[in-house]
């Protein structure tokens, strides 16, 4: 997650697990060096295809890990209202800044860890794009998702693949651990705590026979 300097992703007072926790700044730096970029761009295509499919005019979405917006601003295209939330008010202030007056009112911001945040009644979407990669409770994390979410919930994570393999080695390079995930893991999961939901599973970015993709697009939605 994008976290910010007062709170963990496990939300006990541990120390950070993720290397932009420390400046909004190192975060917009990281994810616009050039070949990064090229790793997102089938993402993007991907989860601009979900949000059109799954989105409607009509729903409120929570976007958990915003960061500095980069898929806020795909969202409140989309929906009626969204609730950005971050534990980083440095991501939540550049968030407002780069919003059109317009799209602000269509939006809350909310300073929070993911799982600290309890809204008064469901919502439509649950959207968390790149923030599993760094949250060890998981399980309890996407737990929490899909119990306030009405109709679907939205994630990318990594993949156990080899590309997988390449992200968690340079990530311990900056001192974080990323968590890795492979099909079977997510289905069991799903299945055995919340067997009302199906799950949509798509590999992008670098995806080739033999290495796989980098990330999982995931959707959920509620049977």
């Amino acid at each position: 997650m994008k976290n910010g300097p007062l709170s963990s992703p496990t939300g006990h007072g541990a120390p950070s697990n993720n290397p932009y926790h420390k400046t909004a700044a190192s975060y917009e730096k990281k994810i616009n060096l050039p070949i990064v970029r090229s790793f997102r761009r089938a993402e993007e295509r991907k989860l601009r295809q979900v949000f059109d499919a799954m989105i409607r005019p009509e729903d409120t979405v929570l976007e958990i890990g915003c960061g500095t917006g980069y898929y806020t601003r795909e969202l409140v295209k989309r929906a009626r209202h969204v609730i950005a939330l971050d534990d980083s008010e440095l991501m939540l202030r550049l968030v407002r800044e780069r919003l059109s007056e317009a799209d602000r009112a269509k939006m809350a911001f909310v300073h929070s860890e993911g799982t600290g945040y309890l809204p008064p009644e469901p919502l439509d979407i649950v959207v968390h794009i790149g923030v599993l990669d760094y949250v060890k409770e998981w399980e309890k994390f996407l737990s929490h998702s899909l119990a306030h979410a009405r109709r679907a919930v939205i994630f990318t994570c990594p993949t156990s693949g080899p590309w997988g393999q390449v992200f968690h080695i340079l990530a311990r390079y900056e001192g974080v651990r990323i968590q890795r995930f492979h099909r079977k893991q997510l289905e069991s999961f799903l299945r055995d705590r919340f067997p009302e939901w199906r799950m949509e599973l798509e590999l992008v970015g670098l995806n080739g026979r033999w290495s796989g993709g980098l990330t999982w697009v995931a959707v959920l939605q509620k049977a």
